[in-house]
């Protein structure tokens, strides 16, 4: 976990933002999202500054992958490429968790505090929870797969198990709050 903070955001805030990005692009309503294309087709279209750069595992060490704000880049290490070229829930989740680094986070969303060395940031100031909620989101919706079996979402949506119980878990936690799940 980072302990650097950033703006405050919730969950729900998090899926409508992402709920908007597939309406946009025509996908509201489809379970499996193809991450890959849409790193490396779809936002150099939207985002002609956006540079993709697949990196050796020498380059990049423990880094799965990492996004540059201030460069307008995504770094992704060539064998989490590679796996999510092949469908592997985890490399395609890793790939969705920096893209939601690139939408969310900048130089401007950072805010400067003092943080208890020895605490942990709350969840929604937490910029890799943040990224978490997006790339689950944008992956398996929690809008499509409410009330789906595990078995399903995981198949159909490409991601891992631990992912779809993340997601399904997440779901119920924001309908006990009173958070109603429209479908698409």
């Amino acid at each position: 976990m980072s302990k650097i903070p950033v703006k405050p955001t919730s969950r729900q805030a998090i899926w409508a933002h992402v709920r908007n990005i597939r309406r946009s692009l025509g996908v509201e309503d489809k379970l499996y999202f193809d991450i890959v294309h849409f790193v490396e087709r779809v936002m150099p279209e939207v985002f002609p500054e956006f540079v993709f750069e697949i990196c050796t595992e020498a380059e990049m060490g423990n880094l799965h992958g990492e996004t540059i704000p201030s460069e307008h880049k995504i770094r992704i290490r060539e064998d989490v490429y590679i796996g999510a070229c092949e469908g592997r829930g985890r490399d395609r989740l890793t790939m969705a968790h920096e893209v939601g680094h690139f939408f969310m986070h900048d130089e401007q969303s950072i805010v400067f505090c003092k943080v208890d060395p020895n605490g942990k940031l709350p969840n929604f100031r937490d910029p890799d929870w943040q990224a978490d909620v997006f790339g689950g989101e944008l992956l398996a919706p929690s809008y499509l797969i409410n009330g789906m079996p595990v078995r399903e979402i995981h198949e159909i949506c490409a991601v891992s198990t631990a992912c779809t119980e993340r997601q399904l878990y997440a779901i119920e936690c924001e309908k006990k709050k009173g958070f109603e799940i429209i479908p698409a």
